[in-house]
């Protein structure tokens, strides 16, 4: 057996918002656009942001800033031209990026930890 494509789905609360940041963020080329979800290109793999269902999203509380999800079982890490940039880039658009390096990272490391405007943990390396 073989795998030909690998994509992952990223549930959002405000789907349009969250495939902004990371189109604008990560300068991920926006394949597909539609009402309920967006596709972006990232190197032979496609990061799908889907609108959660209504009656999930009547639930779901976004405290602003976002509380940062550090918990979940999934990270998405993203190989970036400039970690400067996309931490000024994903200010702007209501998530952030650290400063400063995780505590578990080698020294000299160019790689932060992040959050999107919903809280979704993902890092991005230089």
């Amino acid at each position: 057996m073989s795998v030909s494509a690998v994509s992952a789905v990223l549930y959002a609360k405000d789907q349009a918002k969250v495939a902004a940041f990371y189109r604008d963020t990560l300068g991920l080329p926006r394949t597909t656009s539609e009402a309920d979800h967006t596709i972006l290109a990232c190197g032979g793999f496609d990061l799908v942001i889907h609108q959660t269902p209504r009656p999930i999203v009547d639930t779901v509380t976004i405290t602003a800033p976002p509380k940062r999800r550090d918990g979940g079982a999934i990270r998405l890490n993203f190989t970036v031209n400039s970690v400067a940039a996309a931490r000024q880039i994903a200010a702007s658009l209501g998530g952030q990026v650290d400063d400063t390096p995780p505590a578990w990272a080698p020294g000299g490391a160019k790689l932060r930890l992040g959050h999107d405007p919903e809280g979704n943990v993902f890092l991005v390396n230089e």
